[in-house]
């Protein structure tokens, strides 16, 4: 089963899209070229949160994703989202269509 990272980010500056933006092109690179990387993506909530969810193989993977994207947050959209919190599990079940 998949390990999940979820991060919740206060939007201080900037828009979401341009936040969106600067994740796709920098932060999936980095968990791409990671070990057990699954996928990755950004969500924008009605209060304005941006929730950041990444799947991994292994939740020591996950855990470690938690380090990445912290850094990669405070090198290039630092000025832009805050973390809010951060969350690392398991899933019970997945399905898509």
């Amino acid at each position: 089963m998949s390990h999940v990272r979820i991060g919740v980010y206060d939007l201080i500056g900037g828009t979401a899209e341009e936040v969106g933006d600067r994740a796709q092109k920098g932060m999936l690179r980095v968990f791409q070229a990671q070990p057990g990387f699954k996928a990755y993506g950004l969500a924008e909530t009605q209060e304005g949160k941006l929730i950041s969810v990444s799947l991994w193989d292994s939740g020591e993977q996950a855990k470690q994703a938690t380090e990445l994207a912290a850094s990669w947050v405070s090198e290039n959209v630092a000025d832009r989202i805050r973390l809010e919190s951060t969350q690392v599990g398991d899933f019970m079940f997945f399905e898509s269509a």
